[in-house]
């Protein structure tokens, strides 16, 4: 049995056509979701629903680097607010059988950023960000990150 793993995950995000590969990164999560508009009638023995809206979302958290932030907090290049400034996300993990990448990915916007740190650990940088149109699945076991 295949299996993925983190070693070799990667997280792009696309501004201005300029794929920027958000460094250090140390996990990544998509959620993704769709709404259910319950028709359950009175006489019905069990609720019935029907598939609504569908959603996504993802959050990437990164070592803080010393420099400058990867993608500037309020910038054009953010998005942040901005659904005009939408760009390609890209989420990768590595693939053991076939040693290439396999991601999701999709427009989006980054909705957010947070900093944080402990006494006893490193500093973090933790992205968020709201899909708009459709998550997309990478359906070949031999793309590279960036394709």
């Amino acid at each position: 049995m295949a299996v993925m793993a983190g070693k070799n995950g990667k997280v792009i995000w696309d501004a201005s056509a300029t794929d920027i590969g958000l460094t250090y990164v140390q996990s990544w999560t998509c959620t993704y979701t769709h709404d259910n508009a319950e028709i359950t009638s009175m006489q019905d023995s069990y609720r019935t629903y029907l598939t609504g809206h569908q959603d996504w979302t993802a959050t990437v958290e990164c070592l803080l680097p010393t420099g400058a932030l990867q993608i500037p907090l309020g910038s054009a290049v953010t998005g942040l607010g901005m659904a005009d400034d939408t760009c390609q996300l890209e989420l990768y993990f590595h693939h053991e059988a076939a040693t290439k990448y396999r991601a999701v990915y999709g427009n989006a916007i980054c909705t957010g950023e947070s900093i944080g740190e402990t006494a006893d650990g490193i500093a973090t940088i933790t992205y968020t960000f709201q899909g708009i149109g459709q998550l997309k699945w990478y359906s070949s076991a031999t793309v590279e990150p960036g394709e």
